[in-house]
């Protein structure tokens, strides 16, 4: 699937945006595809080896302590026409969640500059339009190459909030239906201490069927043929 988007000009790429109180840098505009290439032969996707670094050291120490911790994956999507998806009910933003919120331990999605979007004014969340020389593009993109559900041919930019690992060392307190009690439960055996990392290429993969579908809903079966997709 992704030498099909990639033959049409399509990079998708994710990684760790924060992870235990451990925040990477940020996605470099002139740079996204250069990024989004290597983080997909990254051992451990983050864009600064120090930060991923912090992050590993953090994550070994929640496991010292039984305990684990989460992370906020960044995706980009490069290269994606204009003019995918529909207003209604299969908006890009609708398409991408109802895959994304069916990886375990996915609890929130945003596009975006996301829920900051509250705190602004309509003058100041907008991404007016703008003719640069032969293209029409955005003068910025704080709705996450996306608007009115669908794609504005700038990158598409989304997070996932990855939850904790629920089944850790330490006792949780939990119920005993058949003898209707409250019990302590201690799990044992081998559990990751932070599944963020893994998230990454599974979003990736979601991500990548998301956008094939998006392709076929308008350009039909020959969709991912040869050539870019205009």
């Amino acid at each position: 699937m992704y030498d099909a988007l990639e033959q049409k000009g399509i990079r998708i790429g994710t990684h760790l945006s924060r992870c235990a109180g451990v925040d990477d840098l940020a996605f470099d505009t002139a740079e996204m595809a250069a990024q989004a290439e290597a983080l997909r032969h990254s051992a451990f996707p983050t864009l600064s080896s120090q930060a991923g670094e912090q992050m590993r050291a953090q994550i070994l120490r929640a496991r010292a302590d039984g305990d684990s911790v989460g992370g906020i994956a960044e995706t980009v999507v490069l290269g994606l026409p204009a003019g995918l998806g529909e207003p209604w009910f299969d908006t890009v933003e609708g398409m991408l969640s109802h895959g994304l919120f069916s990886v375990p331990a996915v609890k929130g999605v945003e596009f975006g500059l996301g829920f900051a979007l509250a705190d602004l004014r309509g003058s100041v969340s907008n991404d007016p339009y703008r003719v640069c020389g032969d293209k029409i593009q955005t003068d910025g993109n704080k709705n996450g190459g996306i608007g009115g559900g669908i794609t504005n041919g700038m990158p598409l930019v989304f997070r996932c909030a990855i939850k904790p690992t629920p089944s850790i060392a330490q006792p949780q307190e939990t119920v005993d239906f058949r003898a209707n009690e409250n019990v302590t439960l201690r799990i044992s055996g081998r559990h990751d201490p932070c599944i963020a990392p893994r998230a990454c290429p599974v979003i990736d993969a979601i991500t990548a069927l998301t956008v094939a579908d998006l392709l076929l809903m308008r350009l039909g079966d020959d969709a991912l043929g040869p050539g870019e997709v205009r």
